[in-house]
């Protein structure tokens, strides 16, 4: 694995890494996950908005104080339960700040990703809701109109989609799956949100960014142009952003030059009798592509990020949204 920088959870700053092979050690708060075996995978500085690898131990119990934060688990392995009510693998638990509070046991231990977010913008009680749930158990939903290859499942609820934006006000945090053969020979970028990818199985593309397999997660800034993309057998991955996400996605008027032929190459030459493994993009094949010389032309002017909002706009709103005040409003 590449070396990480010691800023790689920033995000404001893409980065591309293995979230199952990140060093874990005892957190150092936040509360509730204090002590607990983990690595933090990425951060906004100003919010306080966290994501985190977490291994849970056995006859573990603990209780959460609806006063901090929201507070959300995914189960890769293992059980959970909140206030008695347990799930296992691919299980999800939600305790929205001002929910309720509630008490988080594991009988056999667990790992998995927890997503801690002060103040983040929700929908009010009942609607936003302490929430448990079996991934197994829920409906596929259409992600894009018109599009019968990419679904999704909704964690945090509630989840609009299918107008100009997806999610609720905080954004969503959703289970996506990405039919074989899929492809977007061309690069967007997202205005209104940041986002995080955790690759769960299967194989994605990402262009300059590498082939995401098991334990795979890129973090994508608000206002960082991002693609082509490709998936030669399918994808199943974990998608979390922070603010609702704009439909449909704007893509670059000057678009990556060899975007098309990327992907082609990819779904040709990609062997499908072995998983796919976390490769970051400077050690794939595809890194020929870009010795074009109408890629190398265009790379030296195209910008790096979008501006038409500018950067950190979401994370700028979410960090200014008092909850107490908005409670009493």
């Amino acid at each position: 694995m590449a070396r990480l920088a010691k800023d790689h959870w920033r995000r404001d700053k893409h980065s591309f890494k293995n979230f199952l092979a990140l060093d874990r050690a005892p957190l150092d708060g936040p509360e509730t996950l204090g002590g607990l075996n983990g690595a933090m995978v990425s951060g906004d500085t100003r919010s306080g908005s966290q994501t985190f690898i977490v291994e849970i131990p056995k006859g573990f119990k603990r209780k959460h104080d609806e006063k901090l934060a929201s507070l959300e688990f995914f189960t890769l392995r293992g059980d959970l339960s909140l206030n008695g009510v347990a799930v296992g693998a691919s299980g999800y638990i939600h305790l929205p700040q001002a929910g309720g509070g509630g008490e988080i046991r594991s009988k056999n231990g667990a790992l998995a990703l927890a997503f801690w977010n002060p103040n983040l913008p929700s929908f009010p009680p009942p609607y936003t809701q302490n929430t448990t749930l079996r991934l197994w158990e829920e409906e596929w939903l259409p992600s894009l109109p018109g599009s019968h290859s990419v679904m999704h499942k909704s964690l945090r609820r509630p989840d609009p989609y299918g107008g100009d934006f997806d999610g609720g006000p905080g954004g969503f945090l959703r289970v996506m799956f990405i039919g074989p053969g899929v492809d977007a020979p061309y690069e967007h970028v997202h205005h209104e949100c940041f986002e995080e990818i955790f690759q769960l199985s299967g194989d994605v593309l990402l262009g300059d960014e590498g082939i995401m397999g098991l334990g795979s997660v890129t973090i994508h800034p608000q206002e960082w142009w991002h693609g082509p993309f490709a998936s030669r057998a399918g994808a199943i991955v974990l998608v979390h952003t922070d603010a609702p996400m704009g439909l449909p996605w704007p893509p670059r008027e000057d678009d990556y030059p060899i975007a098309k032929q990327m992907c082609c190459a990819y779904m040709d030459e990609e062997p499908w009798d072995v998983h796919a493994e976390h490769t970051p993009f400077a050690e794939t094949a595809y890194t020929r592509l870009q010795k074009n010389a109408a890629f190398q032309k265009w790379a030296k002017s195209a910008p790096e990020f979008g501006d038409k909002v500018g950067r950190d706009v979401a994370s700028s709103f979410r960090a200014a949204w008092n909850f107490d005040k908005q409670k009493k409003g």
